[in-house]
């Protein structure tokens, strides 16, 4: 198939775009990635049933793990974590969050480690899978076990849309576009939740000087999320 100059411009630009959304969670600062975490937030939620739970003890810690994590206390959380464990170490959720909370700390072995302790109590933790998965793709020399775990992850759940978009990181490293634009055209179709994706397709229309396809990203991102600071500052500049 023969694409036109305008066609082959936008497949590098959407792929650039995948780049760019994948590695968020280490190239910006602490806040967002807290905030923005792509599988903390549904973690706890989706347990798979019958799953032990957590003592009453154990709760205690946890909640007060997170209330250290909102307001970036990443040490006193991993500590109120590794509680939670001690007293429900059947627990996946537990040990899941101890992983979270090394990842935050940019401990990535240590992360992998205790995500894949996960797996051994719970197998199909497509949450784990898909933070393995993750962290594997951060390493060029490990981009095949990155995708092993992301397959594992969307067999389990095919519209989990983070590990959609690592598996399309893995595509656009490898060269691989058209693959990795049919990854992310996925993220797209899915609920309107990903107005990030479109305020950075839009910053990277404005560096290229294409006004009225930024504007037209960064109002997509404010139909989705009318509240983004950074899109309506975008917007104000343009003006």
């Amino acid at each position: 198939m023969i694409f036109s100059k305008a066609a082959k411009l936008t497949l590098i630009l959407v792929c650039t775009v995948v780049a760019f959304a994948c590695i968020g969670l280490f190239s910006r600062d602490l806040k967002l990635t807290l905030e923005h975490s792509p599988y903390g937030g549904t973690a706890f939620a989706k347990t798979i049933s019958g799953e032990a739970p957590l003592s009453k003890e154990a709760k205690a810690h946890f909640k007060k793990a997170h209330e250290f994590l909102k307001s970036r206390q990443l040490e006193k959380a991993l500590k109120e974590f590794q509680e939670t464990v001690k007293l429900s170490p059947k627990t996946p959720v537990a040990h899941y969050w101890v992983g979270m909370a090394f990842f935050f700390k940019r401990d990535l072995k240590k992360a992998t480690e205790k995500f894949k302790e996960v797996l051994k109590l719970d197998p199909k933790n497509y949450h784990a899978m898909a933070m393995i998965g993750k962290i594997y793709t951060l390493d060029k020399t490990k981009l095949d076990d990155a995708a092993k775990y992301l397959r594992m992850a969307m067999k389990i759940n095919p519209e989990f849309a983070e590990a959609h978009s690592d598996m399309a990181h893995i595509y656009a490293m490898k060269g691989n576009l058209s693959q990795a634009i049919s990854e992310f055209r996925l993220i797209f179709q899915g609920e309107p939740k990903y107005a990030r994706y479109h305020y950075e397709l839009g910053r990277l229309f404005e560096s290229m000087k294409a006004q009225d396809r930024a504007k037209n990203e960064f109002k997509r991102a404010l139909v989705l999320e009318p509240r983004m600071k950074a899109a309506k500052e975008a917007l104000g500049r343009m003006k």
